[in-house]
């Protein structure tokens, strides 16, 4: 059943690219034909707005961008996992029944929904930097909110917050990734910086596991948490794009297949 309602719909209707299609993924308004090389037949380079610069792995690997990008993936979900693995335990901690504080987790994940959609609005007009900035202040205060909460009038509200600001991360990170480096090697370089955001989420539940038993509540732990990720959140703002390669390294992406219709 899986396989025919997940899989083979998707190998069937879902094309590599654009380009696979023969259309283009941000067409130019009064876009002047062009050679077979990509150039323009007056001879002169396409403006610098309309050309896509694709990073190798060796190329994203020199530039500042790549790492504090991969260093933001790891503090931020350090909290994210570290905060949601524990949170239903932490009211219980506070007296609320057990069927009442799993709501708290229900929250946390219905906030990603409503979050996903605001972010992708807001990244049409507003830098990425910017967006995963305010996406990690969010989560600190929904973080520190948890560990003060101690009442589902309080932790419910703070579990919808830090829902809002994690789904944020997760689609911004995505779009961040694909702005700065292009798309020619974006598999690549997202195989190379997972392990990070994996890495972080592994680390984050144990870290908080930790300090619960150092110190007997998770007021401290999501506190602290709150601390990290809101000096992510100023640091990611050093996350300016690259450069843009030099015109002859800006490859252009070419259909993987002849494109539909010719």
């Amino acid at each position: 059943f899986t396989i025919s309602t997940g899989v083979i719909p998707v190998l069937l209707l879902m094309a590599r690219r654009p380009e696979d299609m023969g259309l283009e993924a941000d067409p130019e308004r009064d876009r002047q034909p062009e050679t077979d090389d990509g150039l323009p037949i007056s001879g002169e380079p396409p403006p610098a707005r309309y050309t896509e610069s694709n990073y190798t792995v060796r190329q994203a690997l020199s530039t500042r961008a790549f790492w504090m990008l991969s260093l933001f993936s790891v503090l931020c979900f350090v909290v994210q996992a570290g905060v949601s693995l524990h949170q239903v335990p932490h009211y219980i901690g506070q007296g609320v029944p057990p069927h009442l504080a799993a709501l708290t987790a229900s929250t946390f994940a219905f906030g990603q929904v409503p979050g996903g959609l605001l972010w992708s609005l807001l990244a049409r007009r507003v830098p990425l930097r910017f967006l995963l900035s305010a996406a990690a202040v969010i989560m600190s205060v929904g973080a520190i909110g948890t560990g003060m909460s101690g009442s589902l009038s309080t932790g419910i509200p703070m579990g919808f917050l830090l829902g809002v600001g994690v789904g944020g991360v997760h689609l911004l990170l995505r779009l961040t990734w694909a702005d700065y480096y292009g798309r020619l090697h974006l598999g690549s370089i997202r195989g190379l910086t997972l392990p990070f955001q994996i890495g972080g989420q592994a680390l984050g539940p144990i870290i908080a596991g930790f300090m619960f038993d150092a110190t007997g509540g998770y007021k401290m732990p999501f506190t602290i948490f709150g601390i990290m990720v809101a000096f992510a959140a100023v640091m990611v703002l050093t996350a300016t794009p690259p450069s843009p390669l030099p015109q002859g390294s800006a490859r252009t992406v070419q259909p993987s297949v002849e494109p539909v219709g010719n």
